[in-house]
């Protein structure tokens, strides 16, 4: 089976209890749809998890993305102590991420040992920014956050990485007719809203040929959604 989550956001436990919920085999492929780090205290634990196995593919995420730009400078700094201090890009990098909720992400990093600290640097440069991939005879697109100044003539290789992790898709989005997008970073309680329906447990958003799955995990009242491409069955934790 094939499933897709988004937006896990340093909720290792409840990563770990969608695994058990949905009996994730070595046959079975997961694809995550980006911000694993920040806001909870334990999106490192997810990513080595992550990249332990062979099964689950990472897409980057805005907060992967600023992790990506900073931590190099930190596990220098940690491997050389004050011999070579950090330079004012570095420092900008780290306080960007830190003021777009990295502190506590930072905290953790400190915490590794030197070997997970190297896999972790090493892991993220490969998360890639979009996945196509076909199940059960449909076409789906797997991104972040959604297309930024789309075209349907535009080669996807063309988009920068910003362009996939930054925008909002609105309800008045067209994409491709043949093709879902599935998309994390806009929690959708607020897609729900958009639609004026009635307030309910966060769930899964459907609107035309788009999928978004950011069911708000790290916020309160949130959960983390979880849908089996090839049956579109949905699980929650």
């Amino acid at each position: 089976m094939t499933y897709v989550m988004s937006d896990i956001h340093g909720c290792y436990e409840t990563y770990q209890a969608m695994l058990e919920a949905i009996q994730f085999a070595e046959d079975d492929t997961l694809y995550v749809l980006g911000d694993v780090l920040d806001r909870g205290p334990d999106g490192f634990k997810i990513l080595l998890d992550m990249a332990a196995r062979p099964n689950v593919a990472g897409i980057l995420g805005n907060h992967e993305l600023l992790a990506a730009l900073a931590l190099p400078a930190l596990l220098r700094a940690t491997r050389q102590g004050a011999e070579q201090p950090l330079s004012k890009t570095e420092q900008e990098q780290i306080q960007e991420w830190i003021q777009n909720g990295g502190r506590a992400s930072i905290l953790q990093f400190l915490q590794l040992s030197m070997e997970e600290m190297e896999t972790v640097c090493a892991y993220l440069p490969k998360l890639s920014a979009y996945e196509e991939i076909a199940v059960a005879g449909r076409q789906f697109l797997l991104v972040h956050a959604g297309l930024e100044h789309f075209s349907p003539d535009r080669p996807l290789e063309e988009y920068s990485p910003e362009e996939f992790l930054f925008c909002r898709p609105s309800l008045d989005s067209s994409f491709f007719p043949d093709k879902t997008l599935v998309f994390g970073h806009t929690p959708t309680r607020l897609l729900y809203r958009q639609l004026g329906a009635p307030e309910q447990p966060d769930r899964i958003f459907y609107y035309g040929t788009m999928i978004g799955i950011d069911c708000g995990c790290a916020y309160p009242g949130g959960r983390l959604g979880c849908l089996c491409l090839d049956t579109m069955e949905e699980l929650y934790v």
